[in-house]
């Protein structure tokens, strides 16, 4: 099994979201002959067991899909498409024609509208049915949904992600006109799994990240002197929006934040990332440009031999990823940097007794007060744990720190539709 399988095996379980608000799609239209595209029903045992059947051997058959089908059906953020092989004698208008007619293939279209974009996922295909183009209709399929939902409006920028050996989705996005845009840096969870006392069932106390990889020689001095007090903590979608959107411009990373082979965009879905940025766990590093002060409220106290354009921008972000159930912990740190020097500082403040806290303070539902209390408190436990995703901005040069992370070798390649005579989507 590959680095990418295993992690996707083990991250992604059941998720809770909001029952879904109704959307339609034309089904009266055929998207390939002899088959059907529709809406998936977990309600419907047909239905259930079709899914059980196609997922039965993917990811050495522990795939996630099965688990989060209800999850991914009930959102109203997301249209999850079954295709099935159509039959003449029952009317795909009503609910009851769905029962009994055969899935052979799946897709979830994930809409993130605070970006413009679109994210496509769990694209699955029955072992009978492969190599008969499957995959390409439903990503044509989804394409076409895109652009009636976009109508007369900018293109939205539909995403999606495999890993670099699915040579038989990277032969689909090809030809349905996806290119490849980014990468999200992951770690190896095979090799994070075994470190001590990480895996879920361990009686022993892990060590923060970089203490039990023994890398913290690798972060620079200069990263390590950057004080706390410039790492700013926004609260506003927008805020993070607009930081994003800088860190782009200036450094050319992806403007989105990475996450567990997803882009985690800002929404009213996203729990997990509206939790942490109300409990202050979305931090920028905020140095002022030269003489320019910092927008921080706090002073700088890192003196005069470095400023943002030197160190460059970087944004930390601790959410809680809930599908996470082989680790002992379910913390995910996402960093977006563009220098080795502000990733090694995000890396170096994830690690801090501050983060700690706020890490502490979110697990007990405790507010600001309470978190800055608790700052007060040398003895506050400093050793909190967390997987680690990064921006493909950030340099690998061999001999620093993130080239010596273990990362996975089986890259999350991302990959964006191409518009024809419309440009690239920005």
């Amino acid at each position: 099994m590959t680095n990418a399988s295993i992690c996707l095996t083990v991250f992604l379980s059941t998720i809770i979201v909001p029952s879904a608000l109704s959307f339609s799609i034309n089904t009266s239209a055929m998207t390939n002959a002899g088959y059907q595209l529709r809406p998936y029903d977990p309600t419907l045992e047909s239905d259930r067991s079709s899914l059980e059947e196609i997922c039965a051997n993917a990811y050495g058959g522990g795939d996630y899909l099965p688990k989060m089908a209800s999850s991914y059906a009930a959102d109203p953020a997301c249209s999850f498409l079954a295709l099935t092989k159509n039959d003449d004698n029952k009317n795909a208008a009503t609910t009851e024609a769905n029962d009994g007619d055969e899935i052979v293939a799946v897709a979830n279209y994930k809409r993130l509208p605070a970006q413009s974009s679109a994210w496509i996922e769990a694209v699955r295909t029955h072992p009978d049915h492969r190599n008969q183009g499957l995959a390409s209709t439903l990503l044509r399929s989804l394409v076409e949904l895109t652009e009636q939902e976009n109508d007369n409006a900018p293109p939205t920028n539909l995403l999606t992600c495999t890993s670099q050996s699915n040579t038989g989705m990277l032969r689909a996005l090809e030809k349905e006109r996806f290119a490849q845009c980014n990468t999200i840096q992951l770690l190896n969870f095979g090799k994070i799994m075994k470190l001590p006392g990480w895996k879920s069932d361990s009686d022993e106390k892990p060590q923060p990240l970089l203490d039990a990889l023994n890398l913290k020689h690798l972060v620079s001095p200069i990263a390590k002197k950057i004080a706390s007090s410039s790492w700013c903590t926004i609260s506003t979608e927008q805020q993070l929006l607009e930081r994003l959107q800088q860190c782009k411009e200036e450094g050319d990373t992806c403007g989105y934040l990475p996450g567990l082979y997803e882009y985690i965009a800002p929404g009213p879905n996203r729990l997990d990332l509206k939790r942490s940025l109300e409990q202050g766990l979305v931090l920028v590093l905020d140095l002022p440009r030269q003489k320019e002060t910092s927008s921080c409220e706090t002073e700088n106290v890192i003196g005069n031999d470095f400023d943002e354009g030197k160190v460059g921008q970087a944004i930390l972000v601790l959410t809680q990823d809930e599908r996470i159930s082989e680790l002992k912990s379910k913390w995910v740190c996402s960093i977006v940097a563009h220098t080795q020097l502000a990733f090694e500082a995000a890396l170096w403040h994830a690690h801090s007794p501050d983060v700690a806290r706020r890490m502490e303070s979110f697990q007990h539902g405790d507010g600001d007060d309470t978190i800055m209390m608790k700052a007060k408190n040398e003895n506050a436990d400093s050793s909190s744990t967390f997987y680690l995703v990064f921006d493909d901005a950030v340099p690998l040069t061999p001999g620093t720190l993130a080239h010596a992370l273990p990362r996975v070798t089986d890259e999350c390649v991302v990959f964006s539709y191409q518009y024809e005579g419309r440009g690239n989507v920005p």
